[in-house]
């Protein structure tokens, strides 16, 4: 689980790098709520995942990352005959909630294209932790 954060971590960190755009340009993607909430506690089952972004943007990919290093994939631009899910707000439910105590990284990629052809890529993660009974 160490060496896919480093390899997710080297990921995100090759998204940040600084793209030259036009004074008028539309924002960047940016993950601006999460829920369950960025860093939250959970006391109870979480059966539902929202992301919502600053601007608007195609999903191409959302899972589940589980303690144990599972993936639940909620969306996956493949598996949808490669059309990305549009628009600011996302909800998924998930195929059973989850309710084993631990750490939650709900991890995604979304991406912008641009009126000029240049295209903005997002991926990151946002975590959460379901507490002991």
């Amino acid at each position: 689980m160490i060496e896919a954060r480093s390899i997710f971590a080297a990921a995100m960190l090759a998204c940040a790098l600084p793209l030259s755009a036009p004074a008028a340009a539309q924002p960047a993607p940016e993950l601006v709520f999460a829920l369950p909430m960025k860093d939250g506690m959970e006391t109870g089952p979480v059966s539902q995942v929202q992301l919502t972004f600053n601007t608007d943007v195609i999903v191409g990919h959302v899972d589940v990352e589980t303690p144990d290093g599972t993936k639940l994939v909620l969306f996956d631009v493949v598996a949808n005959n490669g059309e990305g899910q549009a628009g600011m707000v996302f909800s998924y439910d998930l195929p059973v909630p989850i309710v084993v105590p631990g750490q939650y990284f709900i991890n995604y990629v979304a991406e912008v294209n641009r009126a000029d052809g240049t295209m903005d890529t997002l991926s990151g993660f946002s975590s959460f932790t379901i507490l002991e009974p």
